[in-house]
């Protein structure tokens, strides 16, 4: 058996966390098996030389017993732990997972108490009334449960886009340590920067196909050939991976060609009537004659059409956000450290949003809370200055489309976010009234996650746009553009009419830790590929515009503010 790499040990150890979280209810042995899975993904140093001069257990993150894990993979190939793993349990039991609200903890559960092992004897089990008998289920979860089956069936081998970006990315790297491959590309679905995708799909420039196929046996399981040029697997034990081999000198065309969408390429096609060789995508598209059309944007044949191709706005535009939560509700993440976060990203401001008293599952603010986190944003300002920090709110719309807070402590504020985070089964027209409610109210700056849609996981409500945004022109309300991975909402193909009728929008994170500063990217991702350019983009303005616009926009609102601030200083913001 063939000596295994950094990439192979890293499977090895995600697979086996994830069999040790079925039946290890506090995940904490789980866990080391993940963070020594990304330690081994970031060694700089080949994993058979740290195995060999017996210092595998000097890296962070690796300790003895998952170290001897890591040694038997990579001198045999194998693991007999996770062998022992793999036949306690079917073969289809991770399908699971597609089933909202099911983790590996209850997977675990319904396996060791009623045997289910697949989504077929999950949907036997709950008709049959087994479920609501267990520990943590009961009635409703039943019947959610038959629900989300139906979901998961919907959605079979669907994935969030950052799964296929992760997934694409360590594939480049491993491709990079072969030599007969002079370059690789994500491509596909991907690389359009689609929000759900089904595949990962790679192009690789070689001039030795048959040497490269073969590389491509030890990277991926049950590698098969397509067509002469395309081999598809399967890699993570769930996603299919397709390579596209090409000449160096037809590298380009190849990457057009499987980027697609597959209506655009066939209208390139029809368009130019030829589909040229090109070493690179700029020389594809300048031997056309057609002006280069960024990847996000080549869903639709339509933007063909267009001459004038203006600069999508790009994540370096953003010059700060808003929507940013702390531990004073429910971030994980406290002001300093998410204020640091967001000077370190070189934002000139950033807006502090945590929740309403509305969302007490999430830790709301009362109102003299909400003067404690005022206090302590005032007492740490000095630390990340001169970035300026707004104080605001992610205020609840209440059902009947009233704000949470209400007006005398709204009219206190730099900025309200209005979400809906209740009664998502409303009627359309109910739904929308709501929202047209709050979009009246004066105190209202952003409309957040319009539709409080959760990716593969939960459907976003019924509203009518096209009313939301008229009243939103009207009102100057900003629609947000929700940068988290699983809501990316509003959705990308609702925005040209929003733009029509003269809507602004503000790319903002949803943040809730540091690391979720970073879904201001993705966010910008939905607004290219709705071909939004900078000056579309409300926080791609500089700090004293949006300082004004902040203060002038509701002149009434302000002045009640500046006297409840000289009543109680504690209410004066940035």
């Amino acid at each position: 058996m063939a000596r295994a790499d950094k990439w192979t040990a890293a499977r090895v150890l995600d697979e086996i966390a994830q069999y040790v979280a079925l039946n290890d209810p506090n995940r904490f042995k789980s866990r080391a098996f993940e963070r020594a899975a990304r330690a081994v993904e970031n060694l700089d140093e080949d994993i058979d030389v740290l195995v060999g001069s017996g210092k595998l257990l000097s890296v962070p993150g690796i300790g003895k017993s998952v170290g001897a894990v890591i040694v038997e993979v990579v001198n045999t190939g194998e693991s007999r732990y996770l062998d022992e793993l793999r036949a306690q349990y079917p073969a289809g039991i991770f399908d699971l997972l597609r089933v909202p609200g099911l983790g590996l903890g209850k997977i675990g559960q319904l396996h060791q108490e009623l045997g289910v092992g697949s989504l077929d004897e999950l949907e036997a089990a709950a008709r049959e009334g087994r479920l609501a008998k267990l520990r943590g289920f009961g009635p409703k979860t039943q019947t959610k449960v038959l629900e989300g089956i139906e979901k998961a069936r919907r959605r079979e081998s669907q994935h969030l886009l950052p799964t296929g970006l992760q997934l694409g990315e360590r594939m480049r790297e491993r491709l990079a340590k072969i030599d007969e491959i002079e370059d690789a590309e994500i491509v596909g679905s991907v690389r359009r920067r689609l929000e759900v995708i089904r595949n990962v799909n790679i192009a690789i420039a070689t001039r030795k196909p048959a040497v490269v196929v073969k590389a491509l046996e030890r990277i991926v399981d049950r590698l098969e050939e397509v067509d002469e040029h395309t081999y598809r697997g399967v890699l993570a034990s769930e996603i299919d991976v397709w390579f596209h081999l090409a000449a160096p000198a037809e590298f380009g065309t190849r990457i057009v060609e499987t980027t697609g969408s597959r209506e655009f390429v066939e209208a390139l096609d029809q368009a130019s009537g030829l589909r040229p060789q090109a070493a690179d995508e700029k020389q594809f598209f300048e031997k056309l004659g057609v002006p280069y059309i960024e990847p996000e944007r080549r869903e639709s044949p339509e933007v063909l059409v267009r001459k004038k191709r203006p600069r999508l706005v790009e994540p370096s535009d953003l010059r700060g956000t808003f929507h940013v939560h702390t531990t004073f509700s429910d971030g994980r993440n406290t002001v300093l450290e998410m204020l640091t976060a967001a000077r370190e990203r070189g934002f000139d401001y950033v807006g502090i949003s945590d929740h309403s008293p509305a969302a007490f599952y999430a830790n709301g603010l009362t109102v003299e809370r909400l003067r404690e986190q005022h206090a302590e944003i005032a007492r740490r300002e000095p630390d990340v200055a001169p970035m300026r920090v707004f104080r605001g709110t992610e205020a609840d719309i209440l059902p009947d489309g009233s704000i949470d807070y209400g007006d005398a402590v709204l009219s206190t504020l730099d900025f309200v976010v209005a979400s809906i985070h209740s009664r998502f089964n409303m009627p359309k027209d109910e739904m929308t009234e709501r929202i047209l409610k709050a979009v009246d109210d004066p105190c209202v700056t952003f409309l957040g996650h319009l539709t409080g849609r959760l990716l593969l996981s939960r459907d976003g409500y019924s509203v009518d746009y096209d009313r939301i945004f008229d009243r939103a022109a009207e009102r100057g309300v900003l629609v947000e553009i929700n940068g988290n991975p699983h809501r990316l909402d509003v959705d990308w193909r609702h925005i040209p009419k929003a733009i029509e009728r003269g809507v602004m929008f503000v790319i903002n994170p949803d943040a809730h830790s540091i690391a979720e500063m970073s879904h201001v990217i993705s966010g910008t991702w939905v607004a290219r590929k709705a071909g939004l350019t900078p000056k579309e983009i409300f926080n791609t303005r500089g700090v004293e515009e949006v300082a004004e616009w902040l203060n002038s926009r509701h002149p009434e609102p302000r002045r009640r503010r500046r006297i409840a601030a000289e009543r109680d200083p504690s209410l004066r913001s940035g």
